[in-house]
């Protein structure tokens, strides 16, 4: 590598800081990254190792993070293959997008240095793909992109790329982001001649680098003024400034920025004539370094500088011995560009097109050849335009031939799953409906089989995401040899697997046994383990039937599998009841579906026959995900009609399943049974008709409320009522003790049809109010956060306003204690008792 590469390591140090979380490591975890982005990696590194004793204690996301740090230090301190070994462990797992986008950025950085071009510009790419899921690192990302264009000659792409992250992070005033941009830029400008202007941004970058306190790039601003001043002609400044980054580098630990800096100062050196001793000892260490690491740029870098030094020296032997060297150090480095610029084309064509452009490029370099060795040796001009047109024609075969298996490889990756090898989900579905078609054509019988791995998460949790890999690969290993072609087989996702066959439900049913006996124990790190199937099958007997519901019918059954006690197989035309029978449990979806849904609600959702769901659209969507099947009951509300009627027509849906022996899960928003009519009326009518029925709890809007308001309802008390009821009926609201009036906008709204607020209502509200509180006594409206990207509404304002105010459906109204507790008369029964 060279110079202009090395200090790209300088993207090891763009870290976010991390998701928050509630374990009491967490504060351990934030300094540790802290201390990265202070170029204190090395105590960070410390700190890692004092935790390794304690990973069990971490959550998957603390451990990622952590891994993150820790690879991050590995790139810092000159490891790179360890680096890009451990980066391309971490990023196949599962994790939160912006800790992806960090890390693939990151890891093409350490790619590069590492001249792995064609795993440098797939994680690049990787990184752009996740920018519109987290917009806040799209400066960081197109500062790689930046970074890495310059390399491959796209010198004003490059620029382009670093102006625009140097835009967005000034929006946003973040003062590390904009030290990172700005060092992007410059390095841009310096790739196309712009001296002045990178010297500039370089002055700027120190300022705003050492101000958000980032050693590391403020060491690099100073490497870039100093390198500027030594191009224009002034080495003695630009040596003060370039000693200045190599000592920051040095303590910073930052091999790779330390030695470029050394080249620099010895070029300062040698420019003014001092210490050319120490630039002599200097560039020989530099050499020996750059020649260890293959970077064949600076290699011819402190050759030419040997060679200056030698020359000043009046040694003309030593002077031509170090320019060949520099020599061919530079043709080395050239073969290196044109590597770079192949493998930036390879990643970004993935079409035909691409294969032609390649084998042109190659083509016109062939021919560029040719015509030099034609210019230069006439008499064989001839001879030599044959031998280039038989050259041509063989790459081109060759490249043909190539770009052939590469298609076929292509296709067959495309249509497999790259951990079993088998098809995946689209493939089975093309291909299965194509033979369910012949099957239907030819009048011959057709069976569905959908089956999974019994307790597959707690594989995963007891032994590892490495043995849930293993058992996956092992059990599309044996479902290969038991399909044999005789049917399709792939799998669905997850540890879900589809196996299409012309058979029966007999034939179904051996095939499984055959598998079961197949299966055996799996052995991942000297751990065994055990795992077993559950399986769902569905013959089509219905002509005008559809491969969609056939499918759907076998997930059905193996879900009765599941809830019958695992290990077992299941038609879809059993009749015999499952154990324990039909029942109804209703479930809470809290605020917040993602944050608050139990473990224990998801698998509710997972098992039951039959799901009914009213929350908001975004729960909806992701209910919905989980069983495509789930009913939406929001389709019996309708504008201006009477939400009495609703409610028991959602009533009679639910219970038409339950008595008819369904397994029945219906999820309501927040908490089921907090301000809802449903639940409580149809777990009684359950109960009554002596079927079992119970509630799961999830978090209320209230529980929200006192979080976001950060208010203990044990300090005064609360009382909390609806809107309606409290103005229609004769209460008297606790001044002294907070009064939470729910569904506010409705104020009024005796016949249930209304979705809107009204101004008489509210004013109503308010003027009944006025009875008990000043009309200038603030209260506040509330409304909790439906997504982890949203905030809570908290807006205060003062109680005669509340009629102009703004109003959803789900408006609260917080009314804050008035005035002081007063405490029970001393000479009253509380007297005798204790204060608690």
């Amino acid at each position: 590598m060279g110079r202009r590469w090395s200090v790209g390591l300088l993207w090891l140090a763009l870290l976010a800081g991390p998701a928050a979380a509630n374990e009491t490591l967490e504060p351990e975890l934030r300094e540790i990254e802290r201390l990265g982005y202070a170029a204190h990696w090395r105590e960070s590194d410390e700190r890692i190792q004092a935790l390794a004793d304690r990973q069990d204690e971490l959550s998957r996301e603390q451990r990622q993070r952590l891994e993150y740090v820790r690879l991050r230090n590995l790139g810092i301190a000159g490891r790179l293959e360890e680096a890009v070994e451990g980066f391309d462990r971490l990023l196949r797992e599962e994790m939160p997008a912006k800790l992806k986008v960090k890390a693939f950025s990151t890891a093409a950085s350490i790619a590069a240095n590492l001249e792995d071009w064609t795993m440098a510009f797939t994680w690049l790419g990787e990184a752009l793909s996740y920018v519109p899921e987290v917009p806040d690192d799209a400066p960081r990302v197109l500062g790689m992109a930046s970074y890495l264009h310059s390399l491959v000659g796209e010198t004003d792409k490059a620029r382009e790329l670093a102006l625009r992250g140097l835009t967005m992070v000034e929006e946003s005033g973040d003062q590390r982001a904009i030290c990172h941009a700005l060092s992007d830029l410059a390095l841009a400008e310096e790739l196309v001649g712009k001296h002045a202007e990178s010297g500039r941004l370089r002055r700027r970058q120190m300022e705003v680098c050492d101000e958000a306190g980032d050693r590391i790039f403020s060491a690099n601003a100073r490497y870039g003024v100093g390198k500027m001043l030594a191009a224009q002609g002034r080495p003695e400044e630009g040596l003060a400034w370039v000693r200045q980054a190599q000592a920051d580098f040095e303590e910073s630990g930052f091999e790779a920025g330390a030695w470029s800096a050394r080249l620099v100062v010895a070029e300062c050196l040698i420019a003014t004539d001092r210490e050319l001793d120490h630039a002599h000892d200097l560039l020989v260490d530099a050499l020996r370094y750059y020649r260890e690491r293959d970077s064949q740029i600076a290699v011819a870098e402190a050759e030419r500088l040997l060679a200056d030094l030698a020359e000043h020296r009046g040694d003309p032997v030593q002077a031509l011995r170090h320019l060949k060297g520099a020599a061919a150090a530079s043709e080395a480095a050239e073969r290196a560009a044109r590597e770079r610029q192949l493998a930036y084309l390879q990643v970004e064509f993935d079409t035909r097109l691409k294969e032609r452009q390649i084998a042109l490029l190659e083509a016109e370099k062939e021919l560029a050849a040719l015509q030099v060795t034609a210019t230069r040796r006439r008499q064989w001009l001839l001879a030599a335009g044959v031998v280039a047109l038989l050259a041509t024609a063989l790459l081109l075969v060759v490249l043909l031939h190539r770009a052939f298996l590469e298609r076929r490889r292509y296709r067959w990756q495309s249509e497999r799953d790259s951990l079993t090898g088998l098809l995946n989900y689209q493939q089975v579905r093309r291909l299965g409906q194509e033979a369910f078609a012949r099957a239907h054509g030819n009048g011959r019988p057709f069976t569905a089989i959908v089956l999974d791995i019994d307790w597959f998460k707690e594989v995963n949790d007891r032994y590892g995401h490495a043995a849930g890999d293993e058992a996956l690969r092992a059990l599309g290993g044996w479902i290969a040899e038991v399909v044999e072609g005789r049917g399709i087989a792939g799998r669905s996702g997850g540890d879900e697997f589809t196996i299409l066959l012309e058979g029966t439900e007999e034939d179904a049913g051996a095939l499984l046994d055959r598998l079961r006996a197949r299966m055996e124990a799996v052995s991942v790190f000297g751990q065994t383990v055990h795992f077993s199937i559950s399986a769902g099958i569905c013959q089509d007997r219905d002509s005008n039937g559809t491969l969609e519901h056939l499918v759907h019918e076998a997930d059905q059954a193996l879900y009765r599998a599941k809830y019958a006690g695992r290990d077992r197989t299941v038609c879809a035309g059993d009749t015999a009841p499952q154990a324990g029978g039909g029942g109804l449990v209703v479930v809470g979806s809290g605020i917040e579906f993602g944050r608050h849904i139990s473990e224990r609600c998801l698998s509710e959702i997972r098992e039951a026959q039959v799901v009914f769901c009213l929350t908001d659209p975004f729960s909806l969507a992701m209910v919905q995900g989980l069983r495509p099947d789930a009913i939406n009951l929001g389709a019996y509300y309708a504008e201006g009609k009477d939400r009495r009627i609703t409610y028991r027509e959602i009533d009679d849906a639910i219970m038409a399943q339950v008595r008819a022996g369904k397994r029945v899960c219906a999820v309501f928003y927040g908490h089921p049974g907090v301000f809802a009519d449903v639940p409580h009326a149809v777990i009684r009518k359950a109960r009554a008709e002596g079927i079992r029925a119970r509630m799961e709890p999830g978090i209320s809007a209230e529980a929200c409320l006192y979080a976001d308001l950060g208010i203990d309802p044990g300090r005064r008390g609360v009382q909390s009522m609806e809107a309606t009821h409290f103005l229609h009926y004769d209460r008297v609201p606790d001044t002294a003790g907070l009064v939470l009036l729910w569904q506010v906008a409705l104020s009024g709204d005796l016949s249930c049809s209304r979705f809107h607020p009204e101004r008489e209502g509210l004013q109503a509200l308010v003027d009944r109010l006025l009875r008990w509180y000043p009309a200038d006594h603030e209260v506040i409206l509330y409304e909790a956060a439906r997504l982890p990207i949203q905030e809570p509404r908290i807006e205060r304002l003062a109680l005669q306003a509340l009629p102009d105010a703004h109003y959803e459906e789900y408006t609260t109204l917080v009314i804050p204690p008035l005035g002081d507790l007063e405490p029970v008369d001393a000479t009253g029964p509380a007297a005798t008792g204790t204060a608690g």
